[in-house]
C-alpha cells in the first residue's frame, strides 16, 4: 500500500472513529436531565483535559503542553468552537429535532466549500457530488418528519431563529475544522486540545454565576464522562486532519446517521423505518465512492511520479 493511501486509510479511520464518539457523547448529553445547557458545557469543556494529560504523560510531553509561538490562533478557534456548540442548542431548543439534524448535515457542504474557497483546495467534481449525494440521504432519512418542507410559508419566528442558528452552526463548525486544519501545521494536537480546554473552561466558569444546579452522582459521573469523551473526539479531529485533507474526510461525517440509529435501536428502542435504511444505504455510499476515488487519485499521482526520471 502507497504511503498516500496509508495516510487516507488512517485519517478515515480516525475521523469514523471521532464521529462515533460524538454520538456516544451526544447520548450521554441526552441522558442528563434537568441540568443547565451552559453547566453540561462546562463539565464537557473542563474534564476533557484527562485524556490529554493521560496522553502527554504517555508521551513525556506534559512540560510542552501549552508550548506554542499562536495562542491567538488558539483563542479564536476555541471561542468560535464555544459559539458553534451554542447555536446548536438553540437551533436544537426551536426546531423539531428532525429539522435540527437534518441541518447541522449541512457540515460537509460547508467544510467542501470553504475548502475550495478559503484555503485553495482543488476539490473536483466528483467530491463535490459524493458530498451532496450524502445529504440526499440524510434527506430521504428526515423526509417524513419535515414538517417545514409540509408548509414552508408558516415558518414561525422561532423556526426561522432555529433553521439559522442551525446553518450558522453548521458553516462555525465548518470553519472551526479549517482553523484547526491551519493549527496542526504548527502545532501538537495535544496543544491545540489543552488551549482549548483553558479558554473554553475559563470562559463557561463565569456561567456559574447565572445559576447552577446541584448534581446527583448519576450526573455528575455521566457528565464527567461526556468529558472525557470530549477531549478524546477533540485529539481525534486533530490526528484526522495531520494525515489527510478536512474536504477528504468530509462525507463520512454522515455516518453519524449510521450510529444514531444503531444506538437508538439498542438503547432507546427506537426502530428505524425503510426511509432510515435506504437513506443509511446512501450515506455508506458517498463515503465509500470517495475512498475509492482517493485511492485512484492515490495511485495515479504515485504512477506519474514513477514516471519521471531522477536527475
Amino acid at each position: 500500500m502507497a504511503a498516500s493511501d496509508r495516510s487516507q486509510l488512517v485519517a478515515v479511520s480516525l475521523k469514523v472513529l471521532y464521529v462515533l464518539l460524538t454520538v456516544v457523547m451526544l447520548s450521554l448529553v441526552r441522558a442528563v436531565e434537568g441540568v443547565p445547557v451552559t453547566q453540561v458545557m462546562f463539565f464537557r469543556c473542563f474534564f476533557a483535559i484527562l485524556p490529554v494529560l493521560a496522553f502527554l504523560a504517555w508521551r513525556s510531553e506534559l512540560k510542552v503542553m501549552f508550548r506554542t509561538a499562536r495562542p491567538l490562533a488558539h483563542a479564536r478557534r476555541t471561542v468560535m468552537g464555544v459559539t458553534c456548540t451554542g447555536l446548536t442548542f438553540v437551533a436544537v431548543k426551536n426546531l423539531p429535532l428532525p429539522e435540527a439534524v437534518t441541518l447541522q448535515y449541512s457540515q460537509p457542504l460547508f467544510v467542501v466549500a470553504f475548502s475550495a474557497i478559503f484555503l485553495g483546495e482543488q476539490v473536483r467534481a466528483f467530491r463535490w457530488g459524493a458530498v451532496a449525494f450524502g445529504f440526499a440521504g440524510v434527506l430521504v432519512v428526515s423526509w417524513p418528519n419535515l414538517t417545514l418542507l409540509a408548509d414552508p410559508g408558516q415558518m414561525s419566528h422561532a423556526q426561522l431563529v432555529g433553521v439559522s442558528a442551525a446553518l450558522a452552526g453548521s458553516a462555525g463548525v465548518a470553519t472551526v475544522l479549517l482553523l484547526v486544519g491551519d493549527l496542526v501545521r504548527t502545532e501538537r494536537p495535544t496543544t491545540i486540545t489543552a488551549w482549548s480546554w483553558l479558554v473554553s473552561s475559563s470562559l463557561l466558569a463565569f456561567t456559574a454565576f447565572g445559576g447552577w444546579v446541584a448534581l446527583s452522582l448519576q450526573q455528575a459521573a455521566l457528565l464527567v464522562l461526556t468529558g472525557i469523551i470530549g477531549g478524546t473526539i477533540q485529539l481525534l479531529m486533530a490526528q484526522s486532519l495531520k494525515f489527510a485533507l478536512a474536504s477528504a474526510t468530509a462525507a463520512f461525517e454522515y455516518t453519524s446517521l449510521i450510529f444514531a440509529t444503531a444506538i437508538g435501536f439498542y438503547v432507546f428502542g427506537d426502530i428505524p423505518g425503510l426511509n432510515t435504511l435506504a437513506g443509511g444505504a446512501m450515506v455508506i455510499s458517498a463515503g465509500l465512492l470517495i475512498i475509492w476515488r482517493e485511492r485512484r487519485r492515490g495511485k495515479a499521482r504515485a504512477a506519474r511520479t514513477s514516471l519521471v526520471p531522477s536527475s
